[in-house]
């Protein structure tokens, strides 16, 4: 009989399912967006995908109160039951950084390796096959932390990501002013284990909210940070207005047609 492995060689997951979804209003004043259709599934679904692809066993969803019950009960409606998923409510909408730090007293004590991270609302609706790169092309490159990027005709709404030849970021710009085609973070992320102490040293910005890059920022700063290039056909897209989601779901019904 086979024994299970320790928690230091396996992969934990974190997926962000809270928030308001305000630009969805009012389509979302009574469902949360994480759990409206992409035509045929909802939209949690493809972020779990992803997580099976990385191997992850053991996932934490950050929601909102008034659906928790929902999320615990992903296995009897959705499936996905050989992952084990926990939830924790964030109780104050402060950022990215602020929801993942939710997440910290579920899996920093069990010592995982590595942590996947997904946005709830930033699919790959025709393919999750390649996720696994978020992992091994960190560890090929003995980085810290990675974070998948897809060159876009107009990053403004997105995080632009520069990076040397090989991938290693040398800069995360949040939602800049760039108007020509650059790379930008789709949303998945992958962190080594020091993610939760760097947690503790970043500050509120000019938003007063936790971002993401000053995370990224961190890792860059001790030259950790890999970019993994999403491949075009994974189909990503970002579902957080009415017209994304409606392009997200014309994109999976033509995958399966």
């Amino acid at each position: 009989m086979g024994t299970t492995s320790p928690a230091k060689d396996r992969i934990a997951g974190i997926v962000l399912a809270g928030g308001t979804g305000s630009r969805l209003f009012p389509a979302t004043r009574v469902v949360n967006k994480h759990l409206l259709p992409v035509y045929d599934r909802p939209a949690i679904a493809f972020s779990l995908d992803v997580m099976r692809e990385c191997g992850v066993d053991t996932l934490v969803l950050v929601c909102n109160a008034a659906d928790e019950e929902v999320y615990r009960s992903i296995p009897a409606w959705l499936g996905y039951s050989e992952i084990e998923i926990r939830t924790v409510v964030q109780k104050e909408p402060n950022g990215i950084a602020g929801a993942i730090s939710c997440a910290r007293d579920h899996l920093e004590s069990e010592g995982y390796r590595r942590i996947v991270v997904a946005l709830g609302d930033t699919l790959y609706v025709s393919s999750s096959a390649w996720a696994g790169n978020i992992l091994t092309q960190a560890d090929e490159a003995g980085c810290g932390a990675a974070v998948a990027v897809i060159e876009h005709s107009d990053p403004r709404d997105f995080g632009v990501v520069e990076s040397a030849a090989g991938g290693a970021v040398v800069r995360v710009n949040e939602k800049s002013d760039v108007r020509h085609r650059s790379q930008v973070c789709t949303g998945l992320y992958s962190f080594d284990e020091s993610m939760w102490k760097r947690l503790e040293s970043i500050v509120p910005s000019q938003r007063g909210e936790l971002e993401i890059t000053s995370l990224l920022e961190s890792y860059i700063d001790d030259g950790g940070l890999t970019a993994v290039v999403v491949p075009e056909e994974a189909g990503w897209f970002d579902v957080g207005t009415p017209d994304r989601l409606v392009d997200a779901a014309v994109a999976r019904r033509r995958q399966l047609v």
